[in-house]
């Protein structure tokens, strides 16, 4: 038990840890200009996303830097409709050449639980799967992932979930976990150990 304890303990230090070296390395990625034009038919619509404790999705559309080169954007998040989960938000797409500003994200990795899903729910799906653009867009070179910064607009919220958010949760749970452990060495250590020394 102390065993369990102490590693559920050390689990919630090692996510803290994870969450503070994340956003480290956000405050590092400076916000860049991109422009382009988007790929309004290969928009996808990432399923079960939160912002500001809703249940939505993720808008992500491909973004056309040149002939040859895209990114993926994920231009913001939308609530779904919970009477039909397939009745999407409305939002605007403009057409033609535009600007955006950006900041880099990590590149998206499907969870090995969904490796076999099937295709048969696009435009909503449970990941970004890149191997999904480079068959809808063969000769295209991908060239990494964004997220669109700025105010809500076209539809779209934009207030991003930053990865230090709620670390002090995973402390206190820390500290909860480590609790129990010293606990359950304390009972122990008194029932088996000293209780038996005082009562001869």
């Amino acid at each position: 038990m102390c065993g369990l304890t102490a590693s559920l303990g050390m689990w919630q230090l090692d996510r803290a840890a994870q969450k503070e070296k994340l956003s480290e390395v956000r405050a590092t990625n400076q916000s860049i200009r991109l422009s382009g034009q988007w790929m309004t038919e290969q928009t996808l619509y990432v399923d079960n996303r939160q912002m500001n404790a809703k249940q939505g999705f993720f808008v992500v559309t491909p973004l056309f830097t040149s002939k040859n080169e895209y990114v993926l954007v994920e231009r913001g998040w939308i609530a779904r409709n919970f009477m039909d989960r397939k009745k999407l938000q409305a939002i605007e797409t403009p057409s033609g050449e535009l600007a955006i500003v950006v900041r880099r994200v990590a590149d998206p990795v499907p969870p090995a639980v969904f490796a076999k899903e099937a295709d048969t729910e696009y435009p909503i799906v449970q990941f970004i799967d890149l191997a999904y653009f480079a068959k809808a867009m063969p000769n295209k070179l991908y060239k990494g992932m964004v997220q669109q910064m700025g105010g809500a607009s076209e539809g779209l919220a934009r207030n991003w979930y930053e990865p230090a958010s709620g670390v002090e949760k995973n402390y206190g749970y820390a500290f909860q976990w480590f609790a129990m452990c010293a606990t359950v060495m304390g009972l122990y250590l008194w029932f088996q150990w000293i209780k038996p020394k005082i009562s001869k």
